[in-house]
């Protein structure tokens, strides 16, 4: 298999994050459809130093957890665009989660044993940046640790330079940043980015804090650390928003897509979440038709682009049987979410 290497200068690629940026959600003009492929050649060029990482991942996630979930993927077209909108000044070749692996492992404890790990490697590959999501958390509620890697080697030099995220997160962080995204697909509101409305954003920063506490770590800022204050706040916000019935409701609306489990030797998975039509198309490819599941992702994301809720996204993990831990919110799946909050918002609703 042959990879994806840049095509572009890095000033050719800023350029086209510039003409992306200002350009309408029905912008079709010819200097845009240069601009996006500008930005899809240097996105597939990520692939193979973040494959690199991801291997150097699932090592040393293995050293510290029984069975931890590590997946990898390319960042979605909207989201690049998104997050250039939101960020006036950034530059597009200097964006630093084109491409990202992360590792799912039990505990807190295991993701700063993995974070150690880590910092303490002899990899050639440079540490430029780190954030403590759990020791600090985002306003939102996210909490987790970024290693921001720039990929370095002197057997393939083309793709020296670029640079590589990688996140590390416990189950219950995990299940957290599930619950939003899926919450955020249905109420089509970007809650994973502090967009949306204020009584959702609330709760899952309140979830958050209880999770953080359940982890013997610092709770959200503007949220209380006292634990019947906190849970009095929830559950009322959680009955306001019917938070279990609704979840509930989301996950009993996706269909699985007969056959998809017997299918086998696929390394790469093409996700598709249709959420108005109750499903999720799976697609694998094995390792050598990467280039094909690449053109593909590009012409479902153009697809998906014209239905609110629709999302599609390109991943990779070690079997299919990692692909639904890995990635629930394509399964719109909160269940760890809703268990773990059960004795502060109730039982689920009957059925």
């Amino acid at each position: 298999m042959d990879w994806v290497v840049p095509e572009y200068s890095r000033k050719e690629v800023n350029r086209a994050g510039q003409t992306l940026a200002q350009s309408g959600a029905s912008d079709r003009r010819v200097k845009v459809q240069e601009a996006l492929r500008v930005l899809n050649n240097w996105r597939a060029a990520h692939s193979f130093p973040l494959n690199t990482l991801q291997n150097g991942l699932r090592t040393k996630a293995a050293g510290v957890c029984k069975g931890p979930i590590v997946s990898q993927r390319l960042k979605r077209t909207p989201s690049t665009i998104a997050k250039l909108r939101r960020f006036p000044g950034m530059q597009l070749a200097r964006m630093q989660d084109i491409g990202g692996c992360r590792a799912v492992v039990d505990t807190v404890a295991q993701v700063e044993g993995l974070q150690a790990a880590h910092l303490k490697s002899s990899m050639k590959h440079r540490l430029v940046h780190q954030k403590n999501y759990v020791l600090d958390p985002k306003d939102s509620g996210y909490r987790g640790i970024h290693l921001v890697y720039r990929y370095r080697s002197d057997k393939k030099e083309t793709y020296n330079g670029l640079l590589i995220e990688v996140q590390l997160r416990s189950r219950l962080q995990h299940a957290w940043a599930t619950a939003v995204e899926t919450a955020g697909a249905f109420l089509g509101q970007a809650l994973k980015s502090s967009e949306g409305e204020a009584d959702w954003l609330r709760f899952f920063s309140l979830a958050s804090s209880v999770f953080a506490i359940r982890e013997d770590h610092p709770v959200v800022p503007n949220t209380t650390a006292d634990h019947k204050a906190l849970r009095d706040e929830i559950r009322e916000y959680g009955r306001q928003l019917r938070v279990v019935e609704r979840m509930h409701e989301y996950r009993n609306l996706i269909k699985h897509i007969p056959g998809w489990k017997n299918r086998i030797g696929g390394h790469y998975f093409l996700l598709e979440r249709r959420p108005d039509e109750g499903r999720t198309y799976i697609r694998p490819y094995p390792r050598r038709e990467l280039d094909q599941a690449t053109e593909d992702y590009k012409t479902m994301e153009a697809r998906v682009a014209e239905t609110d809720g629709a999302d599609a996204v390109l991943v990779s993990v070690n079997s299919i049987s990692a692909l639904r831990r890995a990635y629930p919110n394509y399964w719109l799946d909160t269940d760890v979410f809703l268990e773990e909050l059960g004795p502060i918002l109730g039982d689920p609703p009957s059925t």
